[in-house]
């Protein structure tokens, strides 16, 4: 991918196919919901509402709860953390502004999020999340950072950046989203559009870091074992589990792909030589 490509794709075409079905199937529920509740309101409040009702009231709230909820993640998160700068931690921090750069970010539009390095304690993980309005930040945990020191992982540490500035720039992190999921919960879809907006977020990675793709191994084998994997065996081993109802339902009960999905679409786009690549939904 060169400069010239980077500026041409278009945030619908990163997205995963099912991201935008499931935001429409939530406006659905949402929708039928809100009639139901103007019913109940007009026609039996007198008589006693039903006791969802007031449930449904309350959920009508979530805006105002996420206002406040953000602010206090975002500093429960960060005050135990350190922030990465250009004089903290530079050489991450010059692959983490170079790639924002690249993606569109440090705009007007698009303001370039801060990031916080926290202590994983063993766990690999980041997250990218929303302190107000329009104030985005970006976690890394220790350990994936561990990867990038001990064992030259830098393009695996792009490939995460990538994945959660993803999540920013495809508008994942924006409060409106909250609103969703609470009322698709009822129909257990609230973890697939969770899911659908990681495969999104892989590909936005794919498209704007993919050199780190297949080193995601270490997040399912572990920082001091993954160097040790030998991916053709593990490909090997997927392919006689892949179709089990098991690992289907495993998978449709999970908020992000399970790791036999997610390495698949890895591997299918090195081997097609493209990020265009759509992981399973079920």
């Amino acid at each position: 991918m060169n400069g010239s490509e980077s500026k041409k794709i278009s945030i619908s075409n990163l997205r995963y196919k099912y991201e935008i079905l499931m935001i429409v199937v939530a406006l659905i529920v949402i929708f039928i919901f809100l009639c139901a509740l103007v019913l109940f309101l007009l026609f039996f409040l007198g008589a006693g509402a039903p006791h969802w009702i007031y449930g449904g009231i309350l959920g009508l709230m979530i805006p105002v709860f996420g206002f406040f909820m953000i602010r206090f993640m975002y500093w429960n998160s960060i005050s135990d953390g350190v922030e990465i700068t250009n004089n903290q931690l530079p050489e991450i921090y010059n692959v983490y502004y170079d790639l924002a750069l690249k993606m569109g970010f440090n705009t007007k539009k698009l303001k370039l999020p801060k990031l916080y390095l926290v202590n994983g304690n063993g766990v690999m993980n980041a997250f990218a999340s929303k302190c107000s309005l329009k104030r985005r930040y970006i976690v890394i945990h220790s350990d994936l950072l561990d990867l990038a020191y001990k064992f030259d992982e830098i393009d695996l540490i792009k490939f995460i950046l990538a994945h959660e500035l993803g999540h920013h720039k495809c508008g994942h992190t924006n409060i409106w989203r909250m609103i969703l999921s609470p009322f698709l919960k009822p129909l257990r879809l609230d973890k697939s559009l969770t899911r659908s907006q990681e495969y999104t977020a892989d590909r936005v990675a794919l498209y704007y870091a993919p050199e780190g793709a297949m080193s995601m191994i270490y997040l399912f084998s572990g920082k001091y074992m993954g160097s040790k994997i030998d991916l053709k065996e593990y490909f090997n081993s997927i392919d006689l589990h892949d179709e089990s109802i098991w690992l289907k339902l495993s998978n449709f009960l999970s908020d992000h792909p399970v790791g036999f999905r997610r390495m698949k679409v890895m591997k299918q786009a090195k081997e097609n030589g493209t990020w265009d690549v759509h992981g399973k939904f079920f």
